[in-house]
């Protein structure tokens, strides 16, 4: 499966939207990432491999659907090549941050291929939502995709 990525950090940017990584990250990124709006509100951070290996996936399902030309469009239109500074920072720019509303308090979480970046008390309600509905949806996905 390659690299991946777990944990959450809280974080906060600095003056000029940068943001610091954190360290247990950075040796599996590289120097340039890829930083895209995500689904539930967050933003994505996914390294070259997983992203070409995303784009992939997304650019060969059939564009005669509707959602499929959404989601690429979406998805490819928001992406932003950014490169990792000497200071293990990313430089979030303002219109990914308005999209997802993102302020000065942040967490970050792995989540496996990718890494999430949400606005901290956004995070906050939504962990709180998904922990109580952890295992009604751990049930449903071994209902859906069989126990292994």
């Amino acid at each position: 499966m390659g690299m991946i990525f777990f944990g959450t950090y809280k974080h906060s940017l600095d003056s000029k939207n940068r943001l610091a990584l954190p360290a247990k990250f950075i040796e599996k990124l590289k120097k340039t990432v890829y930083l895209t709006k995500g689904f539930d509100g967050c933003l994505e951070l996914r390294n070259e491999d997983s992203f070409k290996e995303y784009c992939e996936k997304l650019l060969s399902l059939e564009s005669n659907s509707n959602d499929v030309r959404q989601v690429q469009r979406v998805f490819l239109s928001s992406t932003n090549k950014i490169d990792i500074d000497v200071s293990n920072r990313i430089l979030l720019p303002t219109n990914l941050m308005e999209k997802v509303d993102i302020k000065k308090n942040v967490t970050i979480i792995g989540v496996g291929n990718h890494i999430e970046i949400w606005d901290e008390e956004k995070y906050s309600k939504y962990e709180k939502d998904a922990e109580q509905k952890y295992e009604e949806a751990s049930l449903n996905i071994a209902n859906t995709y069989g126990k292994k």
